[in-house]
Formats: structure tokens, sequence, C-alpha cells
């Protein structure tokens, strides 16, 4: 069995594991007297997302955001196309082609991770629930966050999109180098072990596959695995034939973090073989 012993993220402390959550949204006003007028400016062209003008009702948005809409989203187009790889979506305006690439099931939510298509350093974390869907995506240029509102009308959600210019951060971060992924592998048990590793890159190629013997009190420290920017998948072995898998990020050395560094540690625990270690500096 493994166990997650502990994430240190920067960025982990800084927001919620919920996409969107941290967003402050104040409403409704005689929304039970409100009405929905499809906008004429733009919809998905899938027809999962759609402005629209909600009349009577009052949405109030915080002075922190640059731009804001709201939008109605159609939950099965949207789990459809997550499922399928690929999701077309339309913010504010702006087509964005958004990679999946995994998802999961908990605490009664569909979570889907990718990226924005051809720029697998900028994060896409979708997660739809009971008549909700939350996300956090971004673009070169801006940071979008969609959140439901407590307006409903006509058993329709009303989900409201906010999104702040970002170029400035963005030019910054350009002048910090790359954190090169790379892992360690410790044994602190009181036998030897054997862990085989394969590392995929955020387009699900294969870039590393090694398989180490560690003897008692031995750690082996990886080369550098990566320098590509975003989402990386581990898939590792133990001697017992299990199978795992976990996800890291390659970022750049910045002020506020870094990529995420995993170790791996063998324990001489019968209950948890393995603790695994996720850092972020």
């Amino acid at each position: 069995m493994i166990f997650l012993a502990a994430v240190i993220s920067a960025n982990a402390l800084l927001g919620s594991d919920d996409p969107g959550e941290e967003t402050i949204i104040l409403s409704e006003v005689d929304a039970g007297n409100s009405f929905i007028d499809f906008s004429d400016d733009w919809g998905d062209e899938t027809g999962i997302i759609s402005k629209v003008y909600v009349g009577n009702a009052s949405i109030e948005v915080s002075d922190d955001w640059n731009y804001h809409e709201t939008v109605l989203i159609d939950y099965d187009e949207l789990m459809g196309s997550a499922d399928n790889g690929t999701l077309q979506i339309t913010l504010l305006g702006e087509d964005i082609d958004i990679v999946i690439q995994d998802s999961s099931e908990r605490r009664g939510k569909i979570w889907y991770k990718g990226f924005v298509a051809g720029s697998p350093e900028y994060n896409v974390d979708i997660s739809i629930g009971d008549n909700e869907v939350r996300g956090s995506i971004s673009t070169y240029d801006m940071g979008y966050n969609i959140v439901p509102t407590d307006v409903v009308i006509n058993g329709q959600t009303i989900h409201l999109v906010v999104a702040s210019d970002i170029l400035d951060t963005r030019s910054m971060e350009k002048n910090y180098p790359i954190d090169p992924l790379t892992f360690e592998v410790i044994n602190e048990d009181s036998i030897g072990h054997k862990f085989a590793v394969e590392v995929y890159d955020p387009y699900s190629n294969l870039i590393f596959n090694e398989t180490y013997s560690l003897q008692p009190g031995e750690t082996i420290l990886s080369p550098e695995v990566s320098e590509q920017l975003g989402r990386h998948r581990y898939g590792y072995t133990l001697d017992n034939n299990e199978t795992f898998a976990l996800n890291a990020m390659v970022e750049r050395a910045a002020e506020l973090g870094s990529s995420e560094k995993v170790s791996f540690i063998f324990v001489n625990d019968p209950k948890h073989s393995m603790l695994i270690s996720i850092e972020q500096a």
C-alpha cells in the first residue's frame, strides 16, 4: 500500500483544490422573476458554453477581476468532450482548445486535469458536480475561473466566467530558468527492494524508464528527467508488482515556487510499504 506522506506546495497553500473555489460571488436579487436572454455575441460551436444575459438578477464580482460574463453550461456535452480527451470552449470570446490528460471521481464530482493545446505549461483544472461546474484555465495572457452562482432559472444554474490579465506575469516568468524534473528513491526499510519507474511527458510520451535495486539505507537520485514545462506522470512498480501512478509538475524556478520533486520512500511498515513525499519550494 502507498501512503502520501506530505504535499508541500507554495501554490497549494494559496488556494483550494477545488478549481474556482476561492472566487467570492455575491448574488442574487429577485432571481425568481429573472429571465435568460441568449447573447448573439458568441457561443461555443460545440454547444458546451453559451453566453447569456440574466434579467433582474444581480451578480456582483470582485474588482480583482478584469472581465466577467454570465453563461449557461451543457454538462453532458462538457463531460462527453472531456471524456474523449479534447475540449473546445469559448470564454469571453476567446476560443480555447484543451487537452485532457486524466480524470478521476471523488467527493461526488468528476475532476479533469489537462492543459491548453500546444502549451502544456498552461494548466486546466475542471470539476463537474451536481448541477455545477468549477474551472481554472490559464492561457498565455489570461487567467480564467468558472464558478456557479446562486441564480437558478428554469432549472438551469447560471455560471460566472471571470478573467484577469496575466501577460505581465507571463513576461516576468520567462526571466526564470526551468527547474528540471527529478526524483529520488529512498530505502529506509531493513531489507532490499526493487523499484521500477516510468515517466511520461505532458503528451503521454515515455521519456524515462529505469529499474533500481536498493539496499537498506540506500538513496538513489535520478538524473534530470525533463525540462518540458507542464504536468508529467510517473508510473511506478514495487517489488511485489503493485503498480501506481502519480503526477508532478515541471515549472520555472521562480520566487513563488518550482518544479515538484517526488521522493519514493520504502519504509518498515506492514500497512504502508512506501511513503510518497512531494515537495515544491
